[in-house]
């Protein structure tokens, strides 16, 4: 039987090669949002997720029958929160808001977040996907 021995050095190469690259697969795309559209609305935070890398929350809205509905808002990174003086103290679970979102591209109820306004008048602007999310989206299309 001729086996081929297996060099030390292939394996830490490899190894190397998929530490490099394991954060481009894991990262994902703003394609799926519409940037064209924004959405806006008064919702009240049942949730906030404060993660990298991208920070996202659960609100509720009045949907278009009355009744309350829930959705996910993908965000900024902390590091843009930070930047801008917010703090995961400033989002308290029941704290009334306004919200503009890009909507999803699926018609599904969620998106990307476009700004917020809190309670005591302070508001966010998501710079990241509000730029750099909608340059992406449209070097994405004009690929196809």
């Amino acid at each position: 039987m001729n086996r081929r021995a297996v060099r030390p050095e292939r394996i830490l190469w490899s190894m190397v090669a998929m530490a490099i690259t394991a954060p481009v697969w894991a990262h994902h795309s703003a394609v799926g949002y519409d940037f064209s559209k924004t959405v806006t609305a008064e919702a009240t935070l049942k949730e906030f997720r404060w993660v990298s890398p991208h920070s996202s929350m659960v609100v509720v809205i009045k949907g278009p029958d009355g009744q309350a509905e829930e959705m996910t808002v993908t965000s900024a990174t902390p590091a843009v929160f930070s930047k801008q003086g917010f703090t995961p103290r400033d989002f308290k679970v029941g704290d009334k808001m306004e919200i503009s979102w890009h909507p999803a591209k699926s018609g599904h109820l969620g998106g990307a977040l476009a700004s917020m306004k809190l309670p005591n008048g302070r508001e966010f602007k998501d710079v990241e996907f509000g730029t750099a999310g909608a340059l992406a989206a449209q070097q994405a299309d004009s690929v196809k």
